[in-house]
């Protein structure tokens, strides 16, 4: 990991990840492990889950408010993403030379954005309410990124000035669109036109219940 963080970014630390007063991870563990698990799960799961809605179209949904916002909310982490990549070749052409985890991560996550996208305009062209691939995706989204969330406040509180600016601006624009596109998919959208998956005039609720109602049984109450 020298070779992707450089010598000033070790991958890890014992003294400040346990023998400290303020436990933290390093900056060069949180920018590989913690921003790229999520984009594992995706990039592994997306072939699958393209080929499942390919073998089970339910019809097509029509475009919803509540797809705008998606759509638009991860064409934002893409840009904001994205801004961060070409940050780092600004830096570059300063002659401040930033390690390849500056690069690669950006890149990497920005694509994965893309790809997330793409996914919430081919459920809705395949007629799916709720996605629990998606909901994993920004689960683990969040979930990796309270540690960069709070190392980031606990450094610029113990000094004068927010050291990197950009990025620490950049990163809680992330943070804060990642969270709305998890609330964002707990919600259902509209059932879709055309479909003849289901027939009976009064169906189970289950058939049309979202990834949190069916995981926790909620459907069985209405």
């Amino acid at each position: 990991m020298e070779r992707l963080c450089g010598p000033k970014l070790p991958f890890w630390e014992l003294n400040s990840t346990f023998h400290t007063d303020q436990p933290d991870l390093p900056l060069c563990f949180q920018l590989s492990v913690l921003a790229w698990l999520p984009c594992v799960y995706l990039w592994v799961v997306s072939p699958v889950y393209l080929f499942y809605l390919k073998r089970n179209n339910k019809g097509y949904i029509m475009v919803s408010i509540l797809n705008r916002v998606k759509t638009v909310f991860g064409l934002f982490l893409w840009i904001v993403c994205w801004t961060d990549l070409f940050y780092s070749f600004h830096e570059m052409q300063q002659s401040q030379t930033p390690p390849p985890i500056f690069f690669i991560t950006p890149l990497v996550l920005g694509a994965t954005m893309l790809l997330a996208t793409f996914l919430i305009q081919s459920e809705r062209l395949h007629g799916v309410q709720s996605s629990g691939v998606l909901f994993i995706f920004w689960f683990l989204s969040v979930l990796c990124a309270i540690v960069p969330f709070r190392s980031k406040i606990l450094k610029a509180s113990a000094e004068s000035e927010i050291p990197d600016r950009l990025r620490f601006t950049t990163f809680y624009f992330y943070f804060s669109l990642v969270v709305c596109e998890l609330i964002l998919c707990c919600f259902n959208e509209s059932p879709p036109l055309f479909s003849s998956t289901v027939t009976d005039p009064n169906p189970c609720p289950e058939t049309t219940a979202g990834f949190l109602s069916s995981m926790t049984f909620w459907w069985f109450t209405r």
